[in-house]
């Protein structure tokens, strides 16, 4: 009989080991996430922990007080369920004129020890109870894996439903040691389930929760770059309808000045006609970078090349392109980021690369749309990871987000035996 208790009360005492360990799970996912149901799961784990030191006293002991403090913490773990068990599926909120139904398991152990001398009569009522907490727990959590469409409340749900049916066996079985000590190791793998099911439950919430940010953070984004465009675009407006007529004005009255002037006036007035047809030049060449007329008018194929074009004409850069022949199926959102796209990675062989030589070449692979910005230059900084060039570069790291909040790729790298190769690739319209 001694070696008998003592192994059990190694596996109560091992029992109780785990279902503190629950208790520290729960809270440590309470800290992180902050719902509420999480907290009173620990809060139910711990009057479990309660139940199993008493009967750990009992054994140990042999003291009836302890078989006591037994039921009654076996009537509170049966109510702790039930609640936990409503606050997640309804988010009850708690009452203080609920503590009260804390007597009621109390009232229950006392009438059974002090009137009731049949152990059935002792043992069912409390058996029933915390089964059937159990048992309610478990169609809480299955009809919560319908709704949420959730494996890990539907693993919950089932870890119940058969913990439960293992209450049921304990008038029968285990108060008479036909259980043990598989009924402790039966009872820790319903445990550990059930934490393994909420911890399944967590991280499918944070999946959601991070794929919904995500999903904020793209139509964000998408809004910041249309945003941004209509900002180019009546900047491009105002230019063309003010400024620029204003050089055109200014160009035509000294025009007429000069056809009055003496020799020596005509050639200053030259001067100030050079300089203002310099400064129309200019804000050409600033309202086209803004917004190219050609990508409106004709769309991106042209509006690349005269881009390509306004490149080799700015300094001593050969620049080579690639183009299909017929357009490709794209959004005016998805023209206007490969546009900026390619704009961009000129601009930085232009003032960075030290190059002499570019190619831009447009492919069509299945589905996806292929740009590819190549340069004979002096290539990334040999001590800096790519990704980390691209993330101090605020040019590349624009070109990124818009790419990416239309579903595509970008890729910036080193290439042999010099230069850099920049990537971009974005999905085709399915329909034409």
């Amino acid at each position: 009989m001694r070696l008998a208790s003592d192994a059990e009360l190694a596996d109560v005492i091992f029992q109780a080991t785990v279902t503190a360990g629950l208790v520290g799970f729960a809270l440590l996912l309470y800290h992180r996430l902050r719902q509420p149901w999480l907290a009173w799961w620990a809060a139910a784990w711990g009057l479990y922990t309660v139940r199993l030191g008493a009967i750990i006293a009992f054994l140990a002991t042999g003291k009836l007080t302890w078989l006591f403090w037994h039921q009654v913490a076996t009537g509170w773990v049966a109510l702790a369920i039930l609640w936990a068990a409503l606050v997640f599926s309804r988010n009850t909120p708690w009452r203080h004129g609920y503590a009260a139904f804390g007597l009621v398991p109390l009232l229950g152990a006392w009438l059974a020890v002090s009137f009731l001398d049949q152990f059935m009569l002792v043992a069912v009522p409390m058996v029933a109870l915390i089964s059937g907490a159990t048992l309610w727990t478990s169609w809480v959590f299955w009809r919560h894996s319908r709704r949420a469409d959730s494996g890990g409340a539907r693993f919950v749900a089932v870890a119940f439903l058969l913990w439960g049916l293992h209450h049921l066996d304990y008038p029968f079985l285990r108060a008479q040691g036909a259980w043990t000590p598989w009924g402790y190791y039966l009872d820790i793998l319903f445990e550990l389930a059930v934490g393994v099911g909420f911890g399944l439950m967590v991280l499918s919430e944070l999946a959601t929760r991070l794929e919904e940010r995500t999903s904020e953070l793209a139509h964000l984004s998408t809004r910041m770059v249309r945003h941004h465009e209509e900002e180019r675009r009546r900047l491009q407006r105002d230019l063309h309808d003010e400024t620029a007529q204003t050089f055109s004005a200014v160009k035509m009255e000294v025009g007429m000045l000069r056809e009055g002037a003496d020799v020596v006036a005509r050639d200053r007035l030259d001067h100030v006609l050079a300089l203002v047809d310099g400064g129309i030049r200019g804000i050409r060449r600033v309202m086209h970078d803004l917004r190219p007329a050609l990508l409106d008018d004709l769309g991106l194929l042209p509006a690349i090349r005269s881009l390509a074009d306004d490149v080799r004409e700015r300094g001593a850069l050969s620049v080579d392109t690639e183009l299909p022949v017929r357009p490709p199926r794209l959004t005016a959102d998805a023209e206007l980021a490969l546009f900026r796209a390619a704009q961009e990675a000129l601009a930085n062989v232009v003032r960075h690369a030290e190059a002499s030589r570019v190619t831009v070449h447009i492919r069509i692979d299945g589905p996806l749309l292929r740009l590819t910005v190549r340069d004979n230059g002096r290539g990334l900084a040999k001590d800096a990871a790519p990704e980390a060039s691209q993330a101090k570069h605020v040019g590349l790291a624009g070109m990124r987000e818009r790419i990416m909040a239309l579903g595509g790729s970008v890729d910036v790298q080193s290439v042999v035996p010099s230069g850099v190769l920049v990537t971009v690739e974005l999905p085709l319209e399915e329909d034409v």
